[in-house]
């Protein structure tokens, strides 16, 4: 968790970095499950953490990516984190595809979307967000906060 550059001080990265708390929450909790072999608890856990995750997605790319970009210098970190946005929701698919009579198969890839997912949001937490705080002005801020309240953003992932 960051908190040495004043991101949460800002209304709309809180937000985000909340989501980002409870998604390593709900990771933790999913590695315990998997640990000792409880997949049933994993997969809900794992149900819940979709839940949180696919919002937080469409917030980021719906508006935060897209405000980013204007900065020239942001715009090649910004494609690369939603190149692994596209790379995580693939690996979510894929377990869709896995037979769950395939317990350690599906365990291992539960375990890759955990790890890229965790580095993905220290990308986040320690360089995207700092940068825009750097970056963006007040009534940027506005527009995200405005865009958050007209939009209500579905988890678009799915896992048996």
């Amino acid at each position: 968790m960051c908190d040495h550059c004043g991101c949460r001080d800002l209304t709309p990265v809180a937000r985000l970095m909340d989501e980002h708390d409870r998604l390593r929450e709900l990771s933790n909790h999913i590695r315990r499950h998997l640990d000792v072999r409880d997949d049933e608890a994993a997969r809900a856990h794992f149900r819940e953490l979709l839940v949180v995750l696919g919002p937080h997605v469409a917030k980021e790319e719906g508006v935060l990516f897209p405000m980013l970009r204007r900065a020239e210098e942001l715009a090649g970190h910004v494609g690369v984190l939603e190149g692994e946005h596209a790379a995580l929701f693939d690996d979510v698919d894929d377990l869709d595809d896995l037979d769950y009579a395939i317990a350690q198969a599906w365990r291992d890839g539960v375990l890759r979307v955990l790890h890229d997912l965790d580095e993905h949001m220290y990308k986040e937490d320690f360089g995207l967000f700092p940068a825009a705080l750097a970056t963006l002005d007040g009534s940027e801020w506005d527009e995200m906060d405005s865009w958050e309240q007209q939009h209500t953003v579905e988890a678009p992932l799915s896992v048996r």
